[in-house]
């Protein structure tokens, strides 16, 4: 499939400890302060990596949709997700062991099937959940109704 999108790009961030439990991990648009949550000794005064994570498999699903959205002329009215990410101690360390992803999708009448289409190609196409999906389960449960 040819893209109308560069072939090709590159994201880039850093991050800086910030000499307690925690850091500041620095993006082209704006600094995201971490932290360890107290679960697992930290102070809990950041943002923790794994709702992160999620947030960003849920931030690329969302625009993702978005794109298929505008390229099909679909008539959205509202457009809502939710995440869960599931982490599990093995014996030597943590792993992801799933993600679960809910979420509604309304609108205009008469649109509905092809409100669910656009779920079903941005699921499949978001390149976050494509490139770990032999890695983490992911589960969608996102309905789609009309106004």
């Amino acid at each position: 499939m040819k893209s109308r999108y560069p072939a090709e790009m590159e994201y880039k961030a850093s991050s800086k400890w910030d000499g307690k439990t925690g850091g500041i991990a620095t993006l082209k648009e704006a600094e995201l302060v971490f932290d360890t949550p107290e679960t697992y000794g930290g102070r809990g005064q950041g943002l923790c990596p794994y709702r992160l994570f999620i947030a960003g498999v849920l931030g690329c699903l969302n625009n993702t949709f978005l794109d298929v959205k505008r390229r099909s002329d679909l008539a959205l009215v509202s457009f809502d997700l939710a995440g869960t990410v599931n982490v599990k101690f093995d014996g030597d360390g943590y792993s992801l062991t799933g993600c679960q992803v809910s979420g509604e999708v309304v609108v205009a009448e008469g649109e509905i099937e092809l409100g669910e289409r656009c779920v079903e190609i941005a699921t499949k196409f978001c390149p976050l959940t494509r490139s770990m999906k032999d890695c983490i389960p992911f589960e969608y449960d996102i309905v789609v109704k009309e106004q």
